[in-house]
């Protein structure tokens, strides 16, 4: 008798096998299996980029401080951005040799600078020919004081001159030295150098992006020096962009003659108030007073919110309509309008700002449309006013193309640098 019929016999039902059931049981095991493994090799990848509060916190290494304002910290990257021969190579060497400088009592270092002797620098320079770079060194040395010490090179500084070399050469060059001299600070004297396109979105984010990577993995911080586009303030190409998105710190420097402005453009940390140098005599940088300014663009602010709002408004309408007027992008407005309020030239009143009752009480005060367009286009350096269609609305008013502006006459805003609480990082 075979089992199945014994098995019947004794009253229980024969085993129905679905093969295709079990089949499918066993692949839903194997998904299963696979899904978790992959969640776990996930796990893996984003466990390093965890932020975990309950650990202790390393303290923040301010590399520079300007006036107490930490600049540059160890882990960022930053920018020095202005036009070309203002003096950017100059900053660049004040700053960083004041922040490794022997702490002489007459030393040639910025004074507002905070010195630690103990920091070590690599210099990377793409543009200039080796006797104008030997001159950068003597520079560094003559305001950090090796030379008092009875030394012709500062171990602490190593200089790199890139001229000659291929974008692609001189990515490499940085790699390899950072990875040998483990600098403290890295300048790149020309980033825009490491580039084949400046405008290049891909090329340009992916140099940031191992920039950004290379200051976390070796806990330095790295200087990148860049020209802005003529007549404006943002810095040149797609390069640019990105990079002042990403930096700590942005510095912008202008010239007034023979003088040399420096303005905190951008920062996440506390902003320093803007100072201006000189080269002396002896062909190195040292602080002097700022120049006289006859119209500032503060000035130009107030212009705007006294002629357009008889003093008062809206924060973010005040940005709106120096856009507009001034052919501002949106970063710039607010930059412009946080400055003010540093100087005490704007109050904050919830939302809104004011012009300060010593400085309203000096400008006019006339509501019509024709006075709001003479109040703005009577301040020095403002956007000229043109192409009035119709008197009886200042949304008529449009701003003269420019090189900055985009078809259809308005500046396209770009994303950085913010000011103040509407930084949104």
């Amino acid at each position: 008798m075979s089992t199945t019929e014994t098995i019947q016999q004794q009253g229980s039902p024969a085993p129905n096998f679905n093969l295709e059931a079990m089949e499918r049981e066993v692949a839903a095991l194997v998904a299963q299996g696979t899904k978790d493994l992959e969640i776990e090799l996930c796990e893996e990848r984003i466990a390093p980029y965890i932020v975990d509060i309950t650990k202790p916190m390393k303290p923040v290494k301010p590399l520079i401080s300007i006036d107490g304002s930490a600049v540059c910290t160890a882990g960022n990257i930053s920018a020095i951005v202005g036009e070309p021969k203002c003096k950017k190579t100059f900053l660049t060497t004040a700053l960083v040799s004041s922040a490794f400088a022997y702490p002489f009592p007459d030393s040639l270092a910025f004074d507002n600078v905070k010195a630690n002797p103990t920091l070590s620098v690599l210099w990377l320079d793409t543009e200039q020919s080796e006797s104008h770079v030997r001159k950068v060194v003597e520079r560094i040395n003559a305001i950090t004081g090796i030379a008092r010490l009875g030394e012709q090179t500062d171990c602490r500084l190593t200089m790199l001159r890139l001229r000659e070399l291929e974008p692609k050469e001189r990515r490499e060059a940085l790699r390899d030295s950072i990875l040998v001299r483990h600098p403290d600070i890295v300048v790149i004297d020309g980033i825009a150098d490491l580039l084949y396109n400046t405008n290049d979105i891909e090329e340009s984010d992916n140099l940031i992006g191992e920039l950004m990577a290379l200051s976390t993995q070796y806990n330095c911080h790295i200087i990148n020096v860049l020209h802005t586009n003529p007549g404006t303030d943002k810095a040149r190409g797609h390069i640019g962009s990105s990079l002042q998105r990403k930096s700590e710190t942005v510095l912008y420097v202008h010239k007034d003659d023979n003088i040399s402005i420096v303005e905190c453009q951008f920062s996440r940390n506390e902003p320093f108030e803007r100072f201006a140098f000189t080269v002396n005599s002896t062909g190195l940088p040292e602080i002097c007073s700022m120049p006289t300014e006859t119209t500032t663009k503060e000035d130009e602010v107030v212009a705007v919110l006294n002629g357009y709002f008889s003093g008062s408004c809206e924060r973010s309408v005040l940005s709106h309509k120096l856009e507009q007027v001034l052919g501002l992008g949106r970063s710039a407005a607010t930059m412009r309008i946080g400055r003010a309020i540093r100087k005490g030239i704007l109050i904050v009143e919830g939302k809104n700002v004011r012009v300060t009752s010593s400085i309203a009480k000096d400008l006019p005060h006339d509501t019509s449309p024709q006075g709001h367009v003479t109040a703005v286009a009577s301040v020095n350096n403002v956007a000229e006013v043109a192409n009035v269609t119709e008197v009886a609305s200042v949304t008529q008013v449009t701003i003269p193309y420019t090189s900055d502006n985009v078809a259809g006459g308005t500046r396209s805003p770009y994303t950085a640098p913010y000011d103040d609480d509407e930084c949104p990082f």
